[in-house]
């Protein structure tokens, strides 16, 4: 089955059960009922839910590692220069850590110094004193050489310049800089993100492209020089519309590499970017599974309390759920790929309206207001633009069609 062929069929399939909770889980779920009813409902866009939670996945053709590049980890470093993880995660040394570790096939640039040698050095630093003078001063002259074989590389790569390089927080602009060289010409900006906060292309491409973090609020600010925002609502995490409780947290770094790794041509080769091909972990899909799960009606993930987890309706809806979407991730996949390329709707007057792509269909659809005309308008709007969840409806469409002069 194509792509397609599955995004264009109303793939809703209800699954309901019935059951009497014991009272010691009943508080906060359902008012306290006694009865409760788990169905789950498949959207007709599930590309785009994919992506809203980390999944587990596997890459058939991973990089290696850089050839010389000695056996330290971010942890060593986090231990040898004494910071916290998510302050050295969310600093812009510790971003560009995780970009060369990304990028992978970029020699490390060591010094060529005779007098450095790092086996010595770590010789030294297993003989004395983990707190010493000495020892602390071992360990950050370690750590600095270990960074730095990191950074240059990607100064001399050209994804970030030398004077950008400082120990400030990694901002959305300076994330969006670095990934905006190394994926603008393979994912180039389309236009039409007109940000009231920002006229940085390489942000503004940001925000089209989705990229996590990038949350734009109702009035079309982003607060550029700030962290990466996410967002715990995962039926408005890819939206431009930021939905309830926004939240700065360092998981969001790790997750923007696991998005381009996913969607994105992410895989440096001599040649340039490619995709990486990726495998599902068939008994990792919770997280997937949860998002379209319902308790009396209302979205299980929106109660925060997971006391029906453990229980045969809850197992039964999810198994539904991974079954039917493990024959079709390849083609979710795919059509989450080919929606990356797209442009996004930022104003449905200019974007839609006036837009001299679909004046013919607007018209044709104001004159008769039939249903078959509202779904051409819809299906042409969705073959053009990456709609975020909440533009992707056709009864989104018919409102704007109805309403937006």
């Amino acid at each position: 089955m194509g792509g397609k062929t599955i995004l264009s069929g109303v793939l809703i399939c209800t699954l309901c059960f019935t059951g009497i909770l014991a009272p010691t889980t009943t508080q906060n779920i359902a008012e306290a009922e006694s009865d409760y009813m788990i169905t789950y409902e498949l959207p007709p866009n599930p590309e785009k839910y994919l992506f809203s939670k980390r999944q587990e996945v596997s890459i058939a053709n991973p990089q290696p590692i850089p050839f010389g590049l000695r056996p330290y980890s971010s942890t060593d470093y986090i231990n040898d220069m004494h910071v916290k993880s998510d302050e050295f995660q969310t600093s812009k040394k510790g971003f560009l850590w995780n970009v060369y570790h990304f990028i992978g096939v970029l020699p490390p640039a060591y010094p060529t110094d005779v007098n450095v040698n790092m086996e010595d050095m770590d010789r030294q630093i297993d003989n004395v004193g983990d707190f010493s003078d000495e020892g602390v001063k071992l360990r950050k002259a370690r750590a600095q050489i270990e960074m730095n074989a990191r950074l240059q590389p990607l100064v001399q790569a050209g994804y970030v310049m030398s004077n950008e390089i400082d120990d400030g927080i990694a901002t959305k602009e300076f994330v969006a800089t670095v990934l905006y060289r190394m994926f603008g010409k393979t994912r180039p900006y389309h236009g039409g993100i007109d940000l009231k906060d920002s006229e940085n292309i390489a942000v503004r491409w940001a925000v089209e492209v989705g990229v996590p973090g990038f949350v734009v609020n109702k009035e079309k600010y982003i607060n550029p020089q700030t962290l990466l925002t996410m967002n715990l609502d995962p039926h408005t995490l890819l939206s431009m519309n930021p939905g309830p409780e926004p939240y700065v947290d360092s998981k969001t770094y790790g997750d923007l590499f696991y998005f381009i790794t996913l969607i994105m041509p992410g895989k440096k080769t001599d040649s340039g970017w490619e995709y990486y091909q990726v495998e599902l972990n068939e008994s990792m899909l919770s997280d997937y599974a949860a998002q379209f799960i319902q308790l009396n009606g209302d979205p299980y993930l929106s109660y925060r309390n997971y006391a029906l987890h453990g229980t045969a309706e809850y197992k039964n809806a999810a198994r539904s759920i991974r079954e039917w979407m493990i024959p079709r991730f390849p083609q979710i996949l795919d059509q989450a790929r080919k929606d990356a390329m797209k442009p996004r709707v930022w104003d449905w007057s200019r974007d839609l309206i006036h837009h001299p792509k679909f004046a013919k269909q607007v018209a044709t659809y104001r004159k008769n207001k039939s249903s078959k005309n509202l779904n051409a308008v819809y299906h042409a709007v969705r073959e053009h633009y990456n709609l975020n969840i909440r533009q992707d409806s056709a009864t989104i469409i018919k409102s704007v069609l109805d309403n937006v002069k």
